[in-house]
């Protein structure tokens, strides 16, 4: 019997003619951190911010006495100290929450256009909600919403047992201070929904709440207005646009929603804080 020819190949491997460095940048390694910085960054964040506005509140108040001294500006009246000491810590609160939510609106917004970017257009107000649930919680919390529920009506209520941003707050005055601490913590997530809704094309206000650390309750509530929202917030100094009389009078029912919607929640105005 003669022997079968080997199939086996004697010639060596041909090297590849690109070089390893141009695959390792067409396949860059990717770049970890640790899932509970974002945790630890975020007091940080906030303490830095509120620093920041108390700075840009007493600028602003010694300008202003500047000018009353030289009489350009009327007096004030005189109040009680700690009536005054208050006014100022909710002047910088307020500072605090438009930087906070302007933030998260371009936050939001950038990662909705990202997300979004090899996927057909989401067609309906409840596909949105879905996307948001879903892909848009898991991307940034690992950790998808655990119930929605809809009136069909333009109000969504989307509810999380266990928000993550919430689940290490804890001090030692207890649960009823807990709840308030809270408050300025839900403020960029608020944000984060508002800006994405808005680049995906829906109108709408977002509240947030918590009954009890670390449950979150974040109520979405549609617009029905013909008046483009801009998907990101507009620069200071930016002109108010000419408006015709149908266009005033929604715009008048807008402003009385955003009026309305402190007693449920934390409220966010629309893009332009």
């Amino acid at each position: 019997m003669s022997s079968r020819p080997s199939t086996s190949s004697t010639h060596l491997p041909v090297p590849p003619s690109i070089p390893p460095a141009l695959h390792q940048l067409a396949n860059p390694a990717p770049v970890l951190i640790d899932s509970q910085l974002p945790n630890y960054l975020l007091p940080n964040v906030l303490d830095l911010l509120r620093d920041s506005s108390r700075h840009v509140i007493r600028r602003k108040r010694e300008q202003e006495d500047s000018l009353r001294s030289e009489g350009l500006l009327p007096p004030l009246e005189k109040g009680k100290g700690k009536q005054v000491e208050d006014e100022e810590e909710k002047l910088v609160e307020d500072e605090l929450a438009r930087k906070v939510e302007r933030v998260g609106l371009m936050v939001g917004g950038h990662i909705a256009e990202k997300s979004t970017l090899a996927r057909p257009p989401l067609a309906t107000h409840l596909d949105i909600i879905k996307f948001i649930c879903k892909d848009l919680f898991l991307y940034v919390y690992s950790k998808q919403i655990d119930n929605l529920r809809t009136n069909h009506k333009g109000i969504f209520v989307l509810q999380s047992h266990s928000f993550p941003p919430l689940i290490p707050l804890s001090t030692y005055k207890g649960s009823s201070n807990d709840i308030e601490i809270a408050k300025s913590h839900l403020l960029f997530p608020q944000a984060l929904l508002q800006g994405a809704l808005v680049r995906l094309g829906m109108n709408a206000v977002v509240t947030a709440e918590s009954s009890g650390l670390p449950q979150c309750t974040f109520q979405i509530r549609t617009i029905k207005s013909t008046i483009p929202i801009p998907s990101t917030p507009s620069t200071a100094g930016a002109g108010t646009p000419n408006l015709n009389p149908q266009q005033q009078g929604q715009a008048g029912v807008q402003r009385q929603t955003s009026d309305l919607r402190g007693s449920t929640g934390l409220g966010i105005g629309q893009a332009g804080i």
